[in-house]
């Protein structure tokens, strides 16, 4: 187990010390908390799991729907997701505010990294992603055994999410630097 759950920029929870990276497998499905020092190493891990052509997902707060928009950009190779988090890793993993993920078109696995650290996956392999886990200090638990950020959050304990930027960038130019790539808002 890590000794420290550190809190990615734009996220904000007191309490969150006492939280750890682990996650529950139930059948196909993963789901758990990551400490923001190791979801880019998650992501890169699970990225050179999936089967190609792989698509790269990004989820951005829409104020006139009330909702995200969601934008896409299809048939990666490994080479190209893993450089895409090479570049944007920084700025996806701290801001608070998106959600993004990495999916096979072959197979459908995925991977998705939601508010407040949390992480989905669909593997039809889960034993695949075992030894990934256990070199980055994430505990494979009991599904009541994970607690999130969202359980430490009540009304005397309020959860902050924000926008960051990095090295002058935020999550907003994703899609329009990578629109010459390919990536484009789903209907």
């Amino acid at each position: 187990m890590e000794d420290n759950f550190t809190l990615c920029q734009g996220v904000s929870v007191g309490g969150a010390e006492k939280l750890r990276s682990c996650c529950h497998i139930q059948g196909d499905n993963i789901r758990g908390v990551l400490s923001c020092d190791i979801m880019a190493k998650v992501a890169c891990g699970v990225i050179e799991k999936l089967a190609e052509p792989i698509f790269f997902f990004l989820e951005l707060p829409d104020s006139e729907r009330d909702g995200y928009k969601t934008y896409y950009l299809d048939n990666c190779t490994k080479e190209v997701a893993l450089a895409i988090m090479k570049r944007y890793g920084t700025v996806l993993v701290n801001d608070g505010v998106s959600r993004f993920g990495f999916g096979s078109h072959k197979n459908d696995e995925e991977i998705y990294f939601t508010d407040y650290q949390e992480f989905q996956i669909y593997s039809r392999n889960p034993k695949k992603l075992e030894k990934l886990f256990d070199r980055l200090g994430i505990d494979v638990v009991g599904e009541d055994e994970v607690v999130t950020l969202w359980d430490l959050i009540n009304e005397d304990n309020a959860g902050c999410i924000s926008c960051v930027e990095a090295d002058g960038e935020t999550v907003f130019d994703i899609p329009e630097n990578l629109k010459s790539e390919g990536m484009y808002e789903a209907e």
